[in-house]
């Protein structure tokens, strides 16, 4: 006894010396390395943040020199020089660039030749010397001026951009000088938010803020060249030297956090800033959760030593000893374990998992059948998908085929020398190759249509606007189609139906889509009517023909995806991709309504839906 209570104790303090030593240096290096982790760690993402800002600043201002410089590379600049009509070019600068708010033509001697402004009126008439001006100077030698950052109305920020208009490269006759509004680089400031309170600021070379989230700094006109992190930002330094994280004040005079990114070409630096309290509070929290867990750990490694020596490790190795037993197929062992503890319940549990064992391998056989069930199954389904796939590319082909062999053939007759084509054939021809165009397009706008309804891309816009005119222009639409058939199209319309709210476009095409199937189906001389009417809160609309009917078993399924559905038994592979009713009953339910169909063989086909008047 007093020799197991010596090995005991001899254990006990091992254990103080090792596990306890052990855990108290892990901890301390821990919290060192977590020091310089979140340091280096915390530096990266300023940074990144910073060089993100900075790239889009300088994205802006490149787009917007690109756009300048498409300005001055138009026709009429070669063949007649500077004039009042480069004016139109002016116009499209403005349209292609909205942070241009301003843009003048001056000629080779500064004067003005051109100007035109979003929200003044100019005039010509009213004599102006730009030859003195530093942006002429620049730009006349063939170089782009970036101005300093002046505002206007004391709100937005403005600078002043210029180039060259050359004739070819070298031959500058003339600059073209604008000013642009620069606040989305305020936006671009405002929206990067790091941390509780973090922020960021924009700043040129002289220490001048060019955007801030507090606006009114700006407006004060605020010169922070003063500050430590600004003038470490731009004074040169050797290569690997730049101090990207540093500790500064700010202009309350807080300690912060600071990474920079610098844009070169315009001279600016944007700074990224957090309070030191709460950049390292997650250090200081991480440093107290450790030492915490450091104490509880030493403790918890002391006492499962003294467990571990009197009562675990007999019973764990009875309990290897089985699993090793179980492991060589002898699934019938039990384990005998009487500790009267968690070791007890843990060998129970365990003759309770080799039991389980036992039943498992016996039902295993079935299981496997049953996969291999599930598995046939779901081959079926790819194979049907399969078919589907393989059905839609055969027909989507085929009615691709068709306009583009129309296009192709009349084309090459038009443009065959040796054929000789009257002017009626010409115009008939031409108009077959519109009209196979507009087919090819329709098939295509119904493939974006139903990939944007697929993806959530498709928005409605949902407006009052009267039926009456609708159906009256889907009548016009179709009427020449119709007429080759001498078909009838009739249109019943409640006169008291206001203005629906809709939106217009999409109720157009469902109608275009449901009238011309009718007409595709109705027979010679047959008729196709569309009628409204109201109930229940909601407008119902029905579209009519008298063809040759829809099976009932085809009512739910000519509303999915690429279904077709022959309605003569002269026609088993209808014209079209099988998309029209489903981009309908897609468009119908976005609008809150109802699509179906009531049809009998030999007895035509009616397609209504609703629209709701709320």
């Amino acid at each position: 006894m007093r020799r197991r209570g010596r090995l005991v104790r001899h254990y006990f303090f091992i254990s103080v010396l090792l596990i306890a030593g052990g855990l108290i240096t892990s901890g301390i290096l821990e919290i060192y390395f977590r020091y310089h982790e979140s340091r280096e760690q915390l530096a990266l993402l300023q940074q990144k943040a910073a060089a993100v800002a900075a790239v889009k600043i300088e994205r802006f201002i490149q787009d917007v020199e690109t756009a300048m410089k498409a300005a001055t590379k138009g026709r009429d600049i070669a063949r007649e020089g500077i004039s009042q009509e480069y004016k139109f070019e002016l116009k499209r600068l403005l349209f292609l660039a909205p942070a241009i708010t301003e843009a003048v033509a001056l000629d080779a001697n500064g004067s003005k030749q051109a100007q035109i402004s979003r929200f003044r009126a100019v005039s010509l008439d009213v004599k102006s010397d730009f030859s003195n001006s530093t942006a002429f100077q620049q730009a006349k030698e063939g170089k782009t001026y970036f101005g300093p950052v002046y505002f206007v109305r004391d709100s937005e920020p403005y600078m002043t951009v210029a180039l060259p208009i050359e004739h070819f490269r070298g031959n500058v006759i003339g600059v073209l000088q604008a000013e642009v509004n620069l606040k989305y680089v305020w936006e671009v400031i405002s929206g990067i938010k790091q941390g509780k309170a973090g922020y960021s600021y924009a700043v040129a070379r002289s220490g001048d803020l060019i955007a801030h989230p507090d606006i009114s700094l700006v407006l004060q006109g605020r010169n922070v060249s003063q500050l430590n992190q600004v003038q470490a930002a731009f004074q040169p330094v050797a290569d690997g030297q730049a101090a990207w994280l540093t500790v500064a004040r700010n202009l309350q005079g807080r300690n912060v956090i600071s990474s920079f990114a610098l844009i070169p070409r315009l001279d600016w630096a944007v700074f990224i800033e957090r309070p030191v309290e709460e950049a390292y509070e997650t250090l200081y929290a991480s440093v107290l959760r450790t030492s915490s867990l450091l104490l509880v750990g030493v403790g918890m490694a002391l006492f499962a030593s003294l467990f571990v020596a009197r009562r675990v490790i007999g019973p764990l190795r009875v309990l290897g000893q089985g699993v090793e037993r179980i492991g060589r197929g002898d699934l019938g062992l039990r384990l005998d374990l009487k500790t009267g503890d968690e070791i007890e319940v843990l060998a129970e549990e365990f003759n309770k998992m080799t039991a389980a064992l036992q039943e498992a391998y016996a039902d295993l056989e079935k299981k496997v059948a049953e996969r291999t069930q599930e598995l046939a199954v779901a081959n079926q389904s790819l194979d049907e998908a399969s078919r589907h796939k393989s059905a839609f590319l055969a027909s989507i082909s085929h009615e691709f085929r068709t306009p583009l062999n129309a296009i192709i053939g009349f084309s090459e007759v038009l443009l065959d020398p040796s054929l000789r084509v009257t002017e009626e054939e010409r115009r008939q021809f031409l108009t077959d190759i519109l009209n196979s165009g507009r087919h090819l397009l329709s098939l295509i706008n119904d493939l974006l249509d139903l990939a944007k309804i697929e993806a959530g891309r498709v928005e409605l816009q949902v407006e009052p606007a009267p039926l009456h005119e609708i159906l009256q222009t889907v009548k016009s639409t179709v009427h020449p189609l119709a007429a080759k058939k001498s078909i009838d199209i009739q249109v019943e319309s409640d006169g008291e139906i206001g203005a629906v709210p809709m939106d217009a476009a999409r109720i157009k095409q469902i109608l275009l889509n449901l009238v011309g199937n009718a007409i595709k189906f109705a027979p010679e001389a047959g008729k196709v009517w569309v009628r409204t009417t109201t109930k229940d809160g909601a407008v119902r609309i029905e579209v009519g023909d008298t063809g040759p009917g829809i099976p009932a078993e085809e009512h739910e399924r000519i509303f999915q995806e690429f279904r077709q559905v022959a309605r003569d038994s002269g026609n088993d592979q209808p014209e079209g991709t099988g998309l029209g009713l489903a981009l309908a009953k897609k468009f119908v339910e976005m609008h809150g309504g109802k699509i179906w169909v009531e049809s009998e063989l030999g007895k035509g086909s009616r397609f209504y839906f609703t629209l709701p008047l709320a």
